[in-house]
């Protein structure tokens, strides 16, 4: 309705300007003599016209700020309906995790790289989290894609990986970095490219996660950046041994275990 609205609003004044432009022209040239025009016609005429341009103009402009103000709610709706959560300790947001994990359809993203792990993780009731989390990953890349990358700043994160390669998942794969640079690393996990998980990475940074396509794809983004900067583990079936001997030197003497990592 308001486009047809501004296309009569258009017609009108470009009717106006010619007549008034066509007028003027022949009397300034006399092609037309004074006597034979009634000017107060016309002139009623065109105010008549911009009268009506008015009005149309005003339910246009109207009908613009309905359409806007329309917009905008959505965008405000949409904004709204982000699913924020706060966790209270590890243990919550990786209960909430694990049950994610096992909804999940499509593919999972995780990041396991942050400097340091926090000081309550090797915690009784930690470790049962910790456990109960590495079955769903198990049962998870058992069915859809999940990629995991690591750094290996702390032997449990070397425990972690041999653990996923003697599951030998289809679905998982696994890549890391070399290098352990101080700088300080956002570590998150992506659920179905539409859910972030956001842990710890400084004793002061909450545990979160939100629910957002818009916003993940931001994250999603920069870990396929990540994942393609990192050096391969294991893709699908495929295994780098050269890759895992070189993993394994990095803490010499290490013993498999099965206590988790954060």
């Amino acid at each position: 309705m308001g486009g047809f609205l501004r296309k009569v609003d258009l017609i009108l004044l470009v009717v106006i300007a010619l007549i008034a432009s066509i007028v003027s022209i022949l009397d300034f040239f006399n092609v037309i003599e004074s006597s034979t025009m009634n000017y107060s016609l016309l002139t009623l005429f065109l105010v008549s016209m911009i009268g009506i341009h008015l009005i149309v103009s005003h339910f246009s402009q109207e009908d613009y700020q309905s359409q806007t103000v329309s917009v905008l709610n959505r965008l405000v709706q949409g904004l709204t309906a982000i699913d924020f959560r706060e966790f209270r300790d590890s243990i919550e947001i990786e209960s909430y995790l694990a049950q994610r994990m096992l909804e999940a359809r499509k593919s999972i993203c995780d990041l396991t790289w942050k400097r340091k792990l926090s000081p309550g993780f090797s915690a009784k009731d930690r470790q049962l989290s910790h456990t109960y989390m590495d079955k769903c990953i198990a049962e998870a890349s058992e069915r859809i894609p999940y990629r995991e990358v690591f750094i290996f700043s702390d032997p449990r994160r070397v425990q972690k990986l041999m653990r996923r390669l003697s599951e030998d998942k289809p679905g998982y794969s696994c890549r890391y970095f070399r290098e352990d640079p101080p700088i300080p690393r956002l570590q998150f996990v992506i659920v179905d490219d539409q859910e972030v998980f956001f842990f710890a990475s400084s004793p002061n940074a909450p545990l979160c996660s939100f629910r957002s396509k818009e916003l993940a794809r931001v994250f999603k983004a920069y870990y396929e950046a990540i994942w393609q900067a990192a050096i391969p583990i294991k893709e699908g079936d495929w295994i780098s041994l050269e890759e895992v001997e070189r993993v394994k030197k990095i803490y010499p003497g290490l013993l498999d275990a099965s206590d988790g990592e954060g």
